[in-house]
């Protein structure tokens, strides 16, 4: 999957796809960090967890231009914080996984339909307009929240380990792959289901 740079957001490359996994996963850990090895809890941690990415959010949207390090420090922050509202609906609000995966579920597939409907595209590149950029990262929060939910839940009902987890997130991937190489259909639709798993499920 790979597409040229323009506006706002990091180029769609391999390279994207890697420190994506790394920056995700090493959200999903500052998540725990701040909720469990912190003893913040996951409601406080929540609270910590979005006011960071509120405050590196308003950076990025007042820049006029791509800045790397912002970027790339904004997808860990909204991953560590949509671990943290995964884990609260989880577990403060004891939703239940399942139900709480369900519910991350239907908010990412509003924010895109809306956000197709308001902007007449869904995009995962191109980023110039300020709807658009607030769209995006939107989906971003939402895709690391969802994607955060279906890992525990793959973990708690399958009982799979990292090494499995990682194994079932790599064949989405590749499958995805597949489908971007061999059809015509909504590339922006795959981009935004590989954000979701491009994860190592801890």
């Amino acid at each position: 999957m790979t597409t040229e740079k323009t506006g706002k957001v990091a180029a769609v490359t391999l390279s994207f796809w890697i420190l994506k996994v790394l920056a995700t996963s090493a959200g999903d850990l500052t998540g725990d960090l701040l909720s469990i090895s912190l003893g913040l809890g996951y409601v406080l941690a929540l609270i910590v967890a979005l006011a960071v990415t509120a405050a590196l959010l308003f950076a990025q949207l007042r820049a006029k231009r791509f800045h790397p390090g912002l970027y790339w420090i904004l997808i860990l922050a909204t991953s560590a914080a949509g671990a943290e509202i995964s884990d609260s609906i989880d577990r403060a609000l004891h939703w239940g996984n399942l139900a709480g995966t369900g519910a991350l579920l239907l908010c990412l597939c509003a924010a895109l339909a809306i956000w197709r409907a308001r902007r007449g595209a869904i995009r995962c590149d191109s980023i110039e307009h300020p709807r658009d950029e607030r769209f995006y990262w939107l989906a971003a929060m939402l895709a690391n929240s969802f994607g955060s939910a279906v890992c525990d839940l793959i973990g708690d009902r399958l009982g799979v380990g990292v090494l499995a987890g990682t194994a079932v997130n790599l064949g989405i991937l590749a499958l995805l792959m597949l489908l971007h190489d061999t059809t015509r259909g909504r590339k922006e639709l795959l981009f935004w289901t590989a954000f979701v798993f491009t994860r190592i499920p801890f």
